[in-house]
């Protein structure tokens, strides 16, 4: 028994001071599609869509990178039948943010979890098309707190991360579950 404890507590650190030799440092770039969520609370609309997302990042240090990232969070558009005429809305989000990402230490050279934090600009643009007299139309612009949890596999300079990401907006949080590859330089 102790010799088996002995074992695994000397192949931890082995596997950990591995991981810590292969962690790729540097720049890396990357690009992924997920299930988002778009939400507008003036018109109530609270959907599930297809979102995307673009990032760069640079990882200095083995537990901390900066990440600069585009998401695109689809629209949706809700037609109302009461007031007569009918109304349609249609809201489209998107949002730039700037992410602050720790890693803590695994013991395992292929993996990271990562969380990250940061300061997103997320812009809402609302059209509403109707017969008579329609809400307000327009765009919204709103700085806000963005963060996320997530995990690498790495297979040498390409990674493939799986995330989840919520963006607070002024007309509502929007979130993005993705997968995303990356390249690491």
């Amino acid at each position: 028994m102790r010799f088996t404890a002995a074992a695994l507590i000397g192949t931890c650190l082995v596997l950990s001071a591995t991981a810590r030799a292969d962690d790729l440092l540097g720049l890396y770039v990357g690009a992924g599609a997920g299930q988002s969520t778009v939400r507008q609370d003036y018109y109530q609309i609270n959907a599930h869509e297809i979102g995307w997302k673009v990032l760069a990042g640079w990882r200095p240090i083995s537990f901390l990178s900066g990440e600069l990232e585009y998401v695109d969070f689809g629209g949706k558009s809700v037609t109302y039948d009461i007031p007569q005429p009918p109304e349609t809305d249609h809201t489209k989000t998107h949002a730039t943010a700037v992410y602050a990402v720790l890693y803590p230490p695994v013991p395992l050279p292929y993996l990271d979890v990562y969380g990250k934090v940061g300061v997103a600009r997320v812009t809402q643009v609302t059209s509403t098309s109707c017969t008579s007299y329609c809400g307000p139309s327009g765009s919204t612009n709103n700085n806000g707190l963005a963060w996320g949890l997530g995990m690498q596999f790495k297979f040498g300079m390409p990674a493939m991360r799986v995330e989840w990401e919520n963006f607070h907006g002024s007309q509502g949080n929007s979130a993005l579950i993705s997968a995303a590859l990356t390249l690491n330089f």
